[in-house]
C-alpha cells in the first residue's frame, strides 16, 4: 500500500467516533465490476472535444436517488461495526497553506429558521435535523482543493432521461483515487454504465482551478463500483464508487507518467468502522437543483440524526439541505482547514487530518424530508473492500 501507510487501531476516544464507457470486467470479489474508460490519447482527446465550455454549463443535476421505505429490503444479518481503522491525508505539493479562517463549530441551527446558537440534543433527533448549510469561501486551497464536479452522459435506456449529468466527487486516500457515489456512475435499477465522466476539482463559478490535465480537468483510467445482486440496494451501504485517476500528461496512471491529480490538490484521508452513533461531520457538495445554482461548494455541518433509519441497514441520516447534484459529496471527520492540531475539534475525532467517512447517498419518498440525506456508513465490508480493489488497478 502507497504511503503514507495504512493505520488501524481501535480509538479510546468518541467515534460518534459519445460514449467511451467499455464493457465492465468483474473482479475477483464478484460484487464489484470495473469499466475501464481510457485505453489511449485519443480517448483523452475525444472527451476533451466532447466537453464543450456549453456542454459543461448545461448538464443537469443529478436527481438525488429516492427510495420508499415500503420497499428496504434490510441485509439478513447487518454488519457490525469493526475496529476504526483510519489514514491520514495528503497535503497538495504546489499549493500554499490558506490564510487561516474561522472555526467551525457546533452546536448547530435545528433546521434554517432557528438560531445559529440552538443547542441540539446529542442522539435521538428527529426531524428536522440539526444543521448549518453555507457557501465556503475557499476552493483551492486544502482541503477544499480535494473537492469537485464529476461530469457524465448517461446512456438511452436507462432509469433517468439520457443526457449529461453532474455530482460531487473527492480526492482521497494514495494521491490518485477519487471518490463519488456509485448512481452517479452506474444504474443500479437497469444495471447499465454511464460514461464520459470528467473530475473538475476546486471548481467555482463556472471554471475549475489550474490543477493540472487541461484547465483543470482530468480523466478516470478505471471507475469501479459494487454491481452484485445482492448489492444493488442504496439501503444497505453500497453506494459508492471510485475512479483511478489519468496522470497530468494524459497518460499513465499512478504517477508513472507526470503528477498524479492530488500533486495539485491534496487528498484527503479516510477513516472506517467505529460506531457513528454520535458522530459529527462537515459534509460538502455541489448542489445545483434549486434553490441552488451548482457553481459553488457548500458546506453542511451536521450529526448524526439516525442510525439505520426506516429499517435500513448500515446507512446513517443527517441534516443536509442540499439538492440533486451533491450525490457523491464527502462526509468529513476531523474537518481541519488550516492542517493544524485543534485540541477540541468540531466534529469529536481525536486527530483533525480530513478524513472522509461518508457521502451523500439517498433521500425517503415518504415521509418527504427535504432537509436530511442518507449515506453508507463506511465499513470494512463497504468502503476498504473496494478501497482495496481500486488500488490494485493498473494502466491500460
Amino acid at each position: 500500500m502507497n504511503t503514507p501507510v495504512r493505520l488501524a487501531l481501535a480509538l479510546a476516544c468518541t467515534f460518534a467516533a459519445s460514449a467511451l464507457a467499455q464493457d465492465a470486467v468483474k473482479s475477483t470479489n464478484t460484487n464489484i465490476s470495473t469499466a475501464p474508460v481510457i485505453k489511449d490519447e485519443a480517448q483523452i482527446k475525444a472527451l476533451q472535444a466532447f466537453w464543450t465550455p456549453e456542454r459543461l454549463a448545461a448538464a443537469k443535476p443529478m436527481p438525488i436517488p429516492r427510495v420508499d421505505p415500503s420497499t428496504v429490503v434490510p441485509s439478513n444479518t447487518p454488519v457490525a461495526p469493526g475496529p476504526v481503522h483510519f489514514q491520514p491525508g495528503i497535503l497538495p505539493a504546489v499549493h500554499t497553506e490558506a490564510a487561516p479562517v474561522p472555526e467551525e463549530r457546533f452546536p448547530l441551527n435545528q433546521g434554517p429558521d432557528t438560531a445559529a446558537d440552538a443547542t441540539p440534543s446529542p442522539d435521538g433527533f428527529t426531524y428536522e435535523m440539526p444543521f448549518n448549510n453555507y457557501r465556503t469561501g475557499i476552493n483551492n486551497q486544502f482541503p477544499y482543493s480535494t473537492m469537485g464536479k464529476l461530469f457524465f452522459s448517461i446512456p438511452t435506456g436507462a432509469s433517468e432521461p439520457a443526457g449529461e449529468y453532474v455530482c460531487s466527487a473527492t480526492v482521497i486516500n494514495n494521491s490518485y483515487t477519487v471518490i463519488t457515489a456509485r448512481h452517479c456512475v452506474f444504474d443500479y435499477v437497469k444495471s447499465k454504465w454511464y460514461s464520459n465522466w470528467v473530475f473538475y476539482p476546486e471548481w467555482n463559478n463556472g471554471a475549475s482551478g489550474s490543477v493540472g490535465g487541461k484547465s483543470g480537468a482530468w480523466y478516470p483510467e478505471q471507475v469501479a463500483t459494487f454491481t452484485g445482486s445482492s448489492t444493488l440496494s442504496l439501503t444497505t451501504g453500497y453506494d459508492i464508487a471510485m475512479m483511478l485517476m489519468h496522470d497530468s500528461a494524459g497518460t499513465g496512471c499512478k504517477g508513472n507518467k507526470g503528477k498524479t491529480i492530488a500533486y495539485y490538490t491534496g487528498a484527503l484521508g479516510w477513516v472506517y468502522g467505529g460506531s457513528n452513533a454520535q458522530s459529527q461531520w462537515n459534509i460538502f457538495g455541489y448542489p445545483q437543483a434549486s434553490p441552488f445554482e451548482g457553481n459553488y461548494l457548500y458546506q453542511d455541518n451536521g450529526a448524526t440524526g439516525a442510525l439505520d433509519p426506516e429499517g435500513t441497514s448500515n446507512i446513517i441520516q443527517v441534516g443536509n439541505p442540499q439538492t440533486g447534484g451533491t450525490s457523491g459529496g464527502p462526509w468529513i471527520i476531523g474537518f481541519n482547514p488550516n492542517n493544524a492540531t485543534d485540541p477540541n475539534p468540531n466534529n469529536n475525532f481525536v486527530n483533525g487530518n480530513n478524513y472522509i467517512n461518508g457521502l451523500n447517498s439517498f433521500q425517503w419518498t415518504t415521509p418527504s424530508q427535504p432537509y436530511a440525506i442518507n449515506g453508507p456508513a463506511f465499513q470494512s465490508f463497504n468502503f476498504d473492500v473496494l478501497l482495496n480493489y481500486t488500488e490494485g488497478l493498473t494502466c491500460n
